[in-house]
């Protein structure tokens, strides 16, 4: 079905909060989980005779503004890789959708500076995921 007057979610609609503020400058985030599959094959035949489902394994990607970088690392008095894991909360919301929250469980993996000759300095970080949940409240 398609509402021809209705508003798609867009970037102004996400919250995204973190160490318990959503002040924090994200410019992306990019998460996925992914399971393995496998074809099961029998002696007589070319073709499957079943599937099977294995491992599930999460992804996250994350971009922040230098500011805000600098203000996690001043927080943690440490490297960004001795931060404990915490909880990231993105939560989709305008006037015409449902609302939709997602929350993932973090570690980061890497940290540094990416200096290019933009105005707005911004690193992408590698996120270590230990657990994703799909719309949760």
């Amino acid at each position: 079905m398609i509402n021809r007057n209705g508003k798609a979610y867009d970037s102004g609609d996400v919250k995204i909060a973190m160490f318990g503020s959503i002040s924090y400058e994200v410019t992306e985030i990019t998460y996925n989980t992914e399971q393995e599959h496998q074809k099961n094959h029998s002696l007589g035949s070319n073709k499957a005779s079943s599937w099977s489902a294995g491992k599930i394994d999460d992804t996250c990607t994350m971009t922040l503004r230098l500011a805000s970088i600098n203000a996690i690392e001043k927080a943690a008095k440490s490297s960004l890789l001795n931060i404990k894991p915490f909880d990231i909360n993105i939560t989709f919301v305008n006037e015409y959708n449902d609302i939709i929250n997602d929350t993932i469980t973090v570690k980061f993996m890497n940290q540094g500076r990416e200096v290019g000759g933009d105005m707005d300095l911004k690193k992408q970080f590698n996120m270590f995921v230990i657990d994703s949940d799909y719309n949760n409240f």
